[in-house]
């Protein structure tokens, strides 16, 4: 009787659990359902929205009515842009991509030529008579390109672990870039595209059971860029990001461990999913810009790397070590425009970089040429003019060092020290010296006194007036692209010789041009961290300019075209800004307030 009853027990149990399972998956398949629908549905009206701007175009319309389509277009792309840009990121490059010639290395003499809405942008606002044809040419290509996602929008596997992940995404992309005007620079309509995204992504989370703490946060940071949407300069980003969007990123966190809902696994982008928000402690994996087989938390091949860092050995004369041209108390800089080459009595080519969050970066050296922080070493320390070491000779030399040899087998297995092992050392140190505790820092993280009201000014400025933030991307204030820091990006500025502005001569170094060929890299240069710019000084490739003012007052002026170069491919708008002494000394109080500190005790052996 016991057993049966045991039996029956179980049977319900089961027919309970398979229940609840279905009705779990009913859930699922209902909230996948309705946002594929809520994708058809404005993927359609983007495409329909796009072919009406090309029958007005034909029909000769006025420049102000394909504006109006224009934006009217936009509307819906950024209401489904969190999705085209998660799953068919190559759509995204051809509706939204950037305004930038780029080519293959393989193939430097064939550029691909930008298409999408940011270069059509600039031909329906240009000055009348506007080029009519060129419009053409761009609506042709913006349709082909909506009506492929609209196409293949059927295709996509929404789950709900994908669908919140690429709404946090999306939040990542409005606040680095949308806010800022990135891709909307002519239209200056980001603010009120803005609304359209957050209203959307209100729309979606709508969908998920529970989510009223989501939908409260939405609907608040929503209002707050309605209330302010008519006025881009005055925009407060820094209350927008820290007060609104940092807490809702949280309250997404929140609700997939409340709910179960995995995070995704991504390898191929450096800010995880399983993170609060874009400024939490740690929120950028490391290891996204290591070689296979990096050991990042070797505390004892790092303290190697150290010892190694203060070795005058490294070098061919045995009177150069790293630590000589990147002194811990100028933030791992030399504080010289270029400093001695070890040839000829001459000048390096190039300034002196940090090394704080140097590990943060797609790629090395100001032209770019370098992926990994190993081969950059190994670059410097063989180069002949900066260390010009052998090897083969630092090995015999650093072999027969007892206490050197201590430190290398706690850290290795092996009799010997080898090549290879040096570069691992080396690169395991610097990237312990990692920074992202700066006042701006923790401001983001939750500390409001953490920056003063100069510092905040600055900030928002820097994101948008000044535009220094659609180069400059947060959190890493390099031109590593958000949201994926996959890509770095570098620009033409027009850099001057020196900082005379009175007869300004324009610089002669090619950048990355010399490495690819490309045309369009003539005078390219990685887009540098503004983290310790404060502590830096001097600025640019060739450290022409010795202040921060100098600096402000270069962008302020358009760069090189402000200075009469002519430049085929700046890529910085030669546009004044406008910037007034008081704004500028706010932007400086900002660059102060990116001040990271790294902790450094001189080794002794």
């Amino acid at each position: 009787m016991k057993h049966k009853l045991k039996t029956k027990v179980l049977l319900i149990l089961a027919a309970v659990l398979s229940l609840a399972a279905g009705m779990s998956a009913v859930k699922k398949s209902e909230i996948e359902a309705k946002v594929a629908r809520f994708y058809r549905l404005n993927a359609d009206s983007l495409n329909t929205a796009v072919l009406h701007m090309k029958q007005h175009l034909a029909d000769g319309a006025m420049q102000e009515s394909l504006q109006e389509d224009f934006i009217q277009a936009r509307i819906y792309y950024k209401r489904i842009e969190a999705f085209v840009e998660y799953h068919l990121p190559e759509s995204a490059i051809k509706i939204n991509g950037a305004n930038l010639v780029e080519s293959e290395p393989s193939l430097p003499e064939e550029p691909i030529l930008p298409t999408g809405f940011q270069v059509l942008e600039e031909v329906v606002y240009a000055e009348e008579p506007f080029d009519r044809q060129a419009a053409k040419m761009e609506i042709d290509g913006l349709a082909f390109a909506c009506n492929r996602a609209r196409v293949l929008g059927a295709n996509i596997e929404f789950s709900e672990a994908n669908i919140l992940d690429a709404l946090k995404l999306n939040l990542y992309r409005l606040i680095t870039k949308g806010i800022s005007g990135f891709d909307a620079p002519v239209a200056l309509n980001s603010l009120p595209e803005a609304v359209v995204s957050l209203a959307a992504t209100q729309q979606v989370l709508n969908y998920f059971p529970q989510s009223g703490n989501m939908q409260a946060a939405t609907a608040a940071a929503l209002d707050y860029v309605q209330m302010h949407q008519d006025d881009f300069d005055g925009f407060d980003r820094a209350k927008f990001i820290a007060g609104y969007i940092n807490p809702l990123s949280v309250l997404v966190y929140d609700y997939q461990l409340e709910h179960k809902i995995p995070f995704i696994q991504a390898p191929n982008r450096a800010i995880p999913a399983n993170i609060p928000h874009l400024f939490s402690p740690g929120a950028i994996d490391l290891s996204f810009y290591a070689p296979a087989g990096a050991e990042l938390n070797n505390k004892e091949l790092a303290a190697l790397g150290k010892i190694l860092f203060e070795d005058k050995r490294l070098s061919v004369a045995n009177n150069r070590s790293c630590a000589t041209c990147h002194i811990p108390s100028k933030a791992f800089t030399d504080g010289l425009a270029l400093n001695e080459s070890l040839v000829g009595g001459k000048k390096l080519m190039r300034n002196t970089p940090s090394l704080i969050n140097a590990a943060y970066q797609p790629v090395q050296f100001s032209d770019s040429r370098i992926t990994f922080l190993e081969d950059q070493i190994h670059d410097v320390i063989a180069n002949p003019e900066e260390m010009g070491g052998r090897f083969e000779q630092i090995r015999a030399s650093l072999a027969k060092d007892k206490v050197f040899m201590k430190a290398y087998k706690a850290a290795f297995a092996g009799k010997k020290p080898a090549a290879d092992e040096v570069k691992k050392a080396l690169a395991a140190y610097v990237r312990t010296l990692s920074g992202f505790n700066s006042a701006f820092d923790r401001y983001m993280q939750g500390e409001q006194t953490a920056m003063t009201a100069e510092q905040i000014n600055g900030f928002n400025l820097f994101m948008g007036k000044a535009k220094c933030g659609t180069c400059h991307f947060m959190p890493t204030f390099t031109g590593a692209a958000p949201p994926y820091y996959e890509k770095m990006e570098s620009e033409v500025l027009g850099v001057p010789q020196s900082n005379d502005t009175l007869n300004p001569k324009m610089d002669t170094d090619p950048g990355k041009f010399q490495v690819y060929g490309m045309p369009h890299h003539l005078y390219s240069f990685k887009t540098a961290t503004v983290r310790n710019a404060a502590v830096t000084a001097p600025y640019m490739h060739n450290g022409a300019l010795k202040t921060l003012r100098e600096l402000i007052d270069f962008y302020n002026r358009g760069g090189g075209q402000g200075l009469g170069f002519e430049l085929e491919h700046q890529t910085l708008p030669g546009d004044l800004l406008h910037l007034t002494e008081q704004e500028k000394k706010n932007i400086e109080a900002f660059i102060g307030a990116l001040t990271d500190t790294v902790s450094y005790k001189k080794v002794q052996l």
